[in-house]
């Protein structure tokens, strides 16, 4: 038996402090998180707890990573001064994209957002952009506690010696060796205890807010999933 879809309704308007306080229903809640989504404000807060996260871990981190970056070799037959620069322009960049980070997570959101919509269309799940805004905007509240873990093990780990080091295992990478396929390192890495945190919230959230089955659910949000996890592939064929 087919489950009845959601009509689409206007946006509430809620308030501020509720929807603080209500955002980390996200972390544990699908339906109290359910609930949030149609507040048109309610980006606001995870947006900016995320960004505010970000901007320490990064600052943070800032001296470390460069240490482990500039004590690196260059490439075989690449001019030591050549490779010192575009090290330095890549430092540099980084720098400035740590203190520009809400102006990149809500374009990461906005254009996730918009992918989910596209599928929503497609599947005739009736929604609106700014929902689906507002909970992917909540489930990033899971990657501060990725943030804040891998910043906690790096610490731990004293000084570091290679680039692998910046991003500690935490998923079923956690069992490939040093050196290993880079590749299957990076499709396995996806798959972190974080990761899947966030699509189980975001397959149950979508539920519970959309009256479908979590089967369409998960089909809706794929599409997200799939992308995320090919951009993390081609990442990691960047790397040494």
């Amino acid at each position: 038996m087919a489950v009845p879809e959601l009509p689409v309704t206007q946006e509430e308007q809620g308030s501020f402090g509720g929807d603080l306080i209500g955002m980390f229903n996200f972390l544990i809640d699908p339906g109290g998180a359910a609930k949030l989504i149609r507040h048109k404000w309610f980006w606001v807060g995870p947006v900016l707890l995320v960004s505010i996260v970000g901007i320490i871990i990064g600052v943070l981190l800032m001296p470390i990573v460069t240490q482990v970056l500039l004590s690196q070799p260059p490439p075989p037959g690449q001019d030591p001064a050549t490779y010192q620069k575009g090290l330095a322009i890549g430092l540099s960049i980084q720098k400035y994209a740590t203190y520009f980070s809400p102006i990149l997570v809500v374009l990461i959101l906005a254009i996730s957002a918009a992918i989910v919509y596209g599928t929503c269309s497609v599947m005739q799940i009736k929604t609106k952009f700014l929902w689906l805004f507002n909970l992917l905007a909540g489930l990033s509240l899971i990657s501060i506690l990725q943030s804040i873990a891998t910043y906690l093990i790096i610490r731990g780990k004293g000084e570091l010696s290679t680039p692998a080091e910046l991003q500690p295992p935490l998923g079923l990478d956690i069992f490939m060796a040093e050196g290993a396929n880079k590749f299957l390192t990076a499709f396995l890495g996806f798959f972190s205890v974080f990761q899947i945190w966030s699509i189980v919230m975001m397959v149950l959230i979508f539920a519970a807010a959309f009256k479908v089955s979590k089967g369409k659910a998960f089909a809706a949000v794929a599409p997200l999933v799939a992308l995320t996890l090919l951009l993390k592939l081609l990442f990691a064929a960047f790397q040494r």
